[in-house]
């Protein structure tokens, strides 16, 4: 009678293993994209730089008057407010979308291990889980980041175009 051998390491645990090491390659990658897409200082330069410009070119007497304009004044707050308002829902979506998941994955660990036949397949369950639900968080976060920037693009518009509209260049 022969019997089989039983490998030392379960050979699912060595797969979640390997998951694991393929997405911190990866992760790393993308985590030095995100943090070299974040420039608030670079930001605060170039707002800084179009706000001084304009207050060098702007005939003040000129501005003033348009200042004093309740229709120009109440457009330009008007689109600020909206701009607001979008933020706002762009933000919820995103808090929404990090207690679904947060959620999803209380429901996934509590489902972890009922069918683990061993110790090794119950770690390699729950490097898997783990592994999964931290790729949703990576994947909410991302789409909070590019909803942030979308939210920044429009701010950066509407200063521009107000500054634009009040100044005389």
């Amino acid at each position: 009678m022969t019997k089989k051998a039983t490998p030392l390491i379960d050979p699912t645990l060595t797969e979640a293993l390997q998951h694991w090491n393929q997405y911190c390659a990866q992760s790393q990658q993308n985590t030095l994209i995100l943090l070299n897409a974040i420039t608030p200082l670079k930001d605060q330069i170039q707002v800084t730089g179009q706000l001084l410009e304009a207050a060098q070119k702007t005939n003040w007497l000129e501005a003033g008057s348009k200042l004093a304009d309740p229709t120009v004044l109440a457009d330009a707050f008007s689109e600020l407010a909206d701009i607001q308002i979008a933020a706002l829902g762009k933000l919820q979506e995103g808090y929404t979308s990090f207690l679904k998941t947060t959620q999803a994955s209380g429901d996934q660990l509590s489902e972890l291990g009922k069918d683990a036949e061993s110790p090794q397949a119950l770690l390699a369950a729950s490097l898997e889980t783990s592994l999964n639900i931290l790729k949703q968080y990576e994947a909410d976060a991302t789409e909070e980041a590019s909803g942030l920037s979308a939210i920044q693009s429009a701010y950066r518009a509407w200063l521009q175009k107000s500054l634009q509209t009040f100044s005389t260049q």
